[in-house]
């Protein structure tokens, strides 16, 4: 019996560009002025980012590092950067580039402003306060002036000397030359006594305050969460308080499946889907209401989503999935859907979140799914399902035809690593069966399995199969699952259910 492991998908996820994955926020992001900042090495960790959730964390430790403050929120060069941007774009613009990308833009960001400058277009000037290389404009205007002399000289000069030489840069005063190619085109000339290349390379490592810091000790990406414990319909409402005072746990045709998963950043979330099979009156496309609650032991509510939402296709079945933060406690959760002022299906169950350390090893809940893609678009840090750029879309109903892939699913977090920084994992599948005709059994022996990376991450690696279905009889199946981590001596086991339909 052939078996496709995980590691054939997430190789057609490679294809996928890393611009391709980040939203709209990071995409450009590389590309713009930050990019006259960024080192060598940067540049290349900056090509692996797949996410917005690494995106996001890479652009706060990049501006951390150069913070002159890191003990405080505030970070005066990324404000003096965006004035040296701001100021740039105003006046080196040519009539094909922004000022802030230009040859002159660039050597402003990097240096600021000179203390003398002379040619057609020179004139520059400033009044400006150091900020550890950086200097932030005092005036509305930034503090500089250009003037646009009537000479019609095509080359510009601009000293670097006494208090505006940035510190960081070793050689003594010096002089850097433009000339003018095009119009209003300036390029940074090579001089016998000035290697720019070399000063600029010197200016990027200079502004580095704290090339150590691994972690940026404030945040200014992360939107704050507000918790709504209300509904805004209140139709919805009401519908939930008889659901919930019914005692009913099931309204309707949907599955409900969740687990406890970890972002990369340490936070506890959780999953949710509502799975429903075809002709059970929902179908893929149908616009529906999503809609959630989260109450703690005394029944208290603490968290209410209410999110207007698309049933998404999955062979001829449909579902919606959702992902929320949730800190470790025990609560219970309602989940349903609604459309045109009623409730189409929902359901009750208790939800157990334990504390997990982010930084130890540890697994994800097994998934079986019938649907596992790489995703041709930017996903988030807590996006449903998804992993590495990976989604894995759980069977609901746990009921499968007796043809295609069941695919069994497990996240890898920390596993141990040999010597040469790879994990080394062993797993072993039992399959047992109850048909009408007889008892069924498989196995997969314990042997080496592949824990391939997950992309765009460092420390998840998945574990996973496509088993073929054509070869099972229809009945009443149980698989088993162990992992063996065989570097950390740790062994996980799962057990799930499922169903091939006649």
């Amino acid at each position: 019996m052939r078996a496709t492991p995980i590691c054939a998908v997430l190789a057609m996820a490679v294809a996928v560009s890393a611009a391709a994955q980040l939203g709209p926020k990071y995409a450009d992001w590389g590309d713009g002025p930050a990019q006259h900042l960024l080192t060598k090495e940067e540049k290349k960790q900056w090509k692996t980012i797949h996410s917005d959730a690494d995106a996001a964390a890479f652009v706060e430790l990049f501006w951390a590092k150069r913070d002159p403050t890191p003990e405080t929120p505030r970070n005066e060069f990324r404000e003096a950067f965006d004035a040296r941007v701001k100021f740039s774009d105003d006046n080196f613009a040519s009539h094909r580039v922004r000022g802030a990308m230009t040859d002159r833009g660039k050597v402003f960001i990097l240096l600021g402003p000179p203390e003398q400058a002379s040619g057609r277009a020179g004139g520059i000037s400033a009044s400006s306060i150091g900020l550890s290389g950086m200097q932030v404009p005092t005036d509305a205007s930034g503090g500089i002036s250009v003037a646009r002399p009537t000479s019609e000289e095509s080359r510009q000069l601009w000293t670097y000397a006494h208090d505006k030489k940035p510190k960081f840069i070793r050689q003594a005063d010096f002089v850097l030359a433009f000339l003018e190619v095009g119009r209003d085109d300036w390029q940074l000339a090579r001089t016998e006594r000035t290697n720019p290349d070399a000063i600029l390379i010197e200016a990027v490592n200079g502004l580095i305050v704290s090339p150590n810091l691994t972690k940026a000790p404030f945040s200014s990406t992360a939107p704050e969460r507000i918790h709504s414990k209300a509904f805004k319909d209140l139709f919805l409402d009401t519908a939930y308080k008889e659901l919930k005072s019914g005692g009913k746990p099931a309204l309707g045709p949907a599955e409900l499946t969740w687990g406890e998963f970890v972002s990369s950043t340490g936070e506890p979330f959780v999953s949710a889907q509502l799975y429903v099979p075809a002709g059970a009156g929902i179908a893929p496309g149908q616009k529906v209401t999503f809609f959630g609650v989260v109450e703690n032991e005394t029944g208290e509510i603490l968290e209410v989503h209410e999110e207007a939402t698309t049933m998404t296709a999955t062979g001829s079945d449909a579902y919606v999935d959702k992902a929320f933060p949730l800190a470790p406690g025990s609560y219970t959760g309602t989940f349903g859907l609604a459309a045109d002022g009623k409730v189409l299906t929902a359901r009750r169950t208790a939800l157990k979140i334990d504390a997990v350390d982010a930084a130890s090893s540890g697994i994800s809940p097994l998934i079986l799914s019938e649907n596992v893609k790489p995703l041709d678009t930017a996903w988030g840090d807590m996006d449903p399902f998804t992993f590495g750029g990976l989604k894995v879309v759980p069977k609901g109903d746990a009921q499968f035809a007796p043809k295609g892939d069941l695919w069994y699913f497990l996240e890898m977090r920390n596993p141990g690593v040999t010597p040469e920084g790879a994990p080394k994992v062993r797993v072993q599948v039992d399959i047992s069966g109850k048909t009408p005709k007889g008892p069924v059994t498989m196995n997969f022996p314990l042997s080496d399995t592949e824990a391939a990376k997950l992309k765009g991450t460092k420390d998840r690696y998945a574990v996973g199969q496509a088993i073929p279905l054509e070869s099972f009889v229809p009945g009443e199946y149980k698989m088993k699952v162990k992992v063996v981590d065989t570097v950390s001596g740790k062994t996980y086991d799962f057990e799930r259910e499922f169903r091939v339909r006649g």
